[in-house]
């Protein structure tokens, strides 16, 4: 009398004898299409079958993305994951961001690489949801004293959306002068020191001190 699955349906219990109640159930299903399987109830010697349908309601299209994800302050590559049941996903970077990255022209749904826009081949949020992962490369580094950020939304064929804030960390600051030495005439005339930095700088002056050692 133990618990028999068929396709998605488990029925508990899977025989028995004489008037007894089945317990028909199944995990949540996270397709966006109803999913349905045909079983058949018959008596052991064959002489009697009947068949059953279950029937399991299909989920909501849905899609879901990660909140957040970084970049190093030196560049290089960051992947953003997500879900969903979809049949195809719309993915664009949101005006105003200080980090200057361009929607991806592909990503990756269910193992397969899929144009940003287009229907995913063989439709497998028809049936179950799916991992998808938008891949961004060639970032280069973060040359200001500032995190650099950018928004990702996703946007599904229903018209739910989602997005993620992507955030590139601060980089070094830095401040170089064109010259070390300047050498003013007698009449002073002005010369140009260039400074070149990321940050705010100072001038100020530096104060020597003389020690002197006491026995």
């Amino acid at each position: 009398m133990a618990e028999l699955k068929i396709g998605f349906a488990s029925f508990n219990p899977g025989s028995g004898n004489g008037d007894q109640a089945v317990s028909v159930s199944s995990t949540k299903h996270t397709g966006r299409v109803q999913r349905t399987i045909t079983a058949q109830v018959g008596t052991n010697d064959g002489g009697v079958t009947k068949q059953v349908t279950v029937n399991q309601a299909a989920s909501p299209e849905s899609v879901t993305i990660d909140e957040t994800a970084s970049v190093a302050k030196t560049g290089g590559t960051v992947t953003v994951n997500g879900k969903s049941n979809s049949s195809k996903l719309t993915f664009e970077i949101i005006a105003g961001g200080s980090l200057s990255i361009a929607a991806p022209a592909t990503y990756t749904a269910a193992g397969k690489t899929v144009n940003n826009g287009e229907a995913i081949a063989d439709d497998p949020g028809a049936t179950d949801e799916y991992n998808f992962s938008v891949t961004f490369t060639g970032i280069p580094a973060n040359t200001t004293v500032g995190d650099l950020t950018a928004t990702l939304k996703v946007t599904d064929e229903a018209g739910n959306e989602d997005s993620t804030v992507i955030t590139q960390a601060a980089g070094d600051p830095t401040l170089e002068i064109d010259q070390e030495v300047i050498n003013l005439d007698v009449n002073g005339t002005a010369q140009t020191l260039q400074v070149t930095s990321n940050t705010n700088w100072t001038i100020s002056q530096i104060v020597s001190r003389m020690f002197s050692l006491r026995k």
